[in-house]
């Protein structure tokens, strides 16, 4: 199964995502994409989980979505070098059904296979949506800590947590930047709390378009039966007829990563990356 990406932005709304689309970014499925044209919609299947919240598990009894939680909070800690933890009340992941079968379906598209040339003329790698993950109404309390010194003040500014997330949408309450203030060094906690409302997602899944050109001259018609190829669109006319004047696509099984990116296992059922920091 290929592994789960945890976006860079921390949140989309679901909108911003669609099950069987095309896409050139891992970690940006909102652009350069194309969403395939089909006479059915994509057959999905939901899985939800509810209670969404680490903490009230002991570590050696965490189910699937209080270790989920842990990766998130500790994903959040490290992009923005504080202390984060997130809870929700339901997590949900969505499924594309009979994935193989929808992409042979999608790319009998003239549209999608002009736009699967383009792309590959462009050098790019192209990738189709086949999960996303998403919670609803998480909560994000970040633990700040601060010192004062003898007869001075030392304010906590404003975290850049809350301009991260205000930029996915989420709604920022308790922001005011708290001040500490003493007559003898100290130290002192503070928490701000964040809200993303609705529901949001984090993570997407993806397998990766595997393409390659040849000769209808020299492939067994028996052969191209079983696989999804067309007629190359820019095909120049002086070729000869020997020419690779055909593509044919297919999904791979496995999606190979590329760059420095942690790697974290859930219940062995679910593998979720990240860029490392």
């Amino acid at each position: 199964m290929s592994p789960s990406i945890l976006l860079s932005q921390f949140f989309l709304p679901p909108s911003a995502v669609s099950l069987g689309r095309f896409i050139t970014s891992l970690d940006n499925p909102h652009q350069d994409f194309h969403d395939p044209l089909c006479s059915s919609s994509p057959e999905v299947i939901e899985r939800v989980q509810v209670q969404y919240d680490s903490i009230r598990l002991s570590v050696k009894n965490q189910n699937m979505a209080s270790q989920l939680t842990t990766l998130l909070s500790s994903s959040f800690s490290k992009r923005l070098k504080a202390s984060i933890r997130i809870s929700a009340d339901q997590a949900k992941t969505y499924y594309l059904n009979n994935a193989g079968q929808w992409f042979r379906d999608a790319v009998r598209s003239k549209e999608t296979q002009r736009w699967i040339e383009r792309t590959i003329d462009e050098g790019e790698d192209i990738y189709m949506v086949v999960a996303y993950h998403t919670l609803l109404d998480a909560r994000i309390i970040e633990q700040l800590g601060a010192q004062s010194a003898a007869g001075g003040s030392l304010a906590i500014p404003v975290s850049t947590v809350s301009t991260s997330l205000t930029a996915s949408g989420v709604v920022v309450s308790s922001v005011a930047d708290p001040g500490v203030g003493g007559t003898r060094r100290r130290t002192e906690d503070e928490q701000r709390h964040f809200m993303a409302p609705g529901e949001q997602t984090y993570a997407v899944q993806y397998r990766k378009v595997r393409w390659s050109w040849f000769a209808s001259n020299k492939v067994d018609k028996v052969m191209l039966a079983k696989k999804a190829w067309w007629e190359r669109y820019d095909r120049p006319r002086y070729l000869e007829s020997e020419a690779e004047d055909m593509i044919e696509v297919d999904l791979e099984d496995e999606t190979a990563l590329e760059g420095d990116r942690n790697e974290n296992a859930i219940e062995f059922e679910e593998v979720f990356v990240s860029d490392a920091q």
